[in-house]
């Protein structure tokens, strides 16, 4: 059996701490996640690691799309991800194994470049849609922003966007939950 995560930053920095993912001793955790990485990126991540039926899939992306200079509109965040989560419920005519969908946490704007950046509102929306869409393909969805909130901007580093230590501490058990 196969943990594979994919998509943004969320998951590329979860590098010494992927045994944290295994629900038993053994388990191979591939982290395929790049960080940057938008839905249209995606589908490519999953060719690269020659995915299984047998596999189970993290899927965390969205916060990347809603920033302002990427500019890749909701319709086009949703057939990309749509994209991916038809290839993964495909796979060889029976689908991944198990199907887990990482909401972006959204941002702490007071630390943000600016009025130019992402906004909760709009990183928010990606999140909905991301998880409609996977729920609607069979998986599950671990909300990342309902979970870190009772840390509030401690859940965030000085840049506003990217993850503490303590906001893992909360976000890795319940994907390691909702693998199992």
């Amino acid at each position: 059996m196969r943990i594979v995560l994919l998509g943004d930053s969320h998951l590329d920095r979860v590098r010494r701490d992927l045994h944290r993912l295994a629900p038993r001793p053994g388990a191979e955790v591939v982290n395929a996640a790049v960080g940057g990485s938008f839905a249209f990126e995606l589908l490519g991540q999953a060719h690269g690691v020659h995915l299984r039926p047998e596999d189970s899939v993290v899927v965390s992306v969205g916060t990347n799309d809603a920033a302002p200079w990427k500019a890749v509109p909701p319709y086009e965040f949703e057939d990309n991800l749509r994209a991916l989560l038809d290839h993964l419920v495909g796979l060889d005519g029976t689908g991944v194994a198990r199907l887990v969908y990482l909401t972006p946490p959204g941002v702490d704007e007071a630390r943000l470049g600016g009025p130019d950046d992402r906004t909760a509102a709009t990183v928010a929306s990606y999140a909905a849609a991301g998880a409609a869409l996977s729920l609607a393909a069979g998986g599950r969805v671990v909300d990342a922003h309902a979970l870190l909130a009772p840390l509030g901007p401690r859940a965030f580093l000085d840049d506003g966007v990217h993850l503490t230590g303590a906001a893992y501490d909360l976000l890795l058990p319940a994907l390691a939950a909702a693998l199992s």
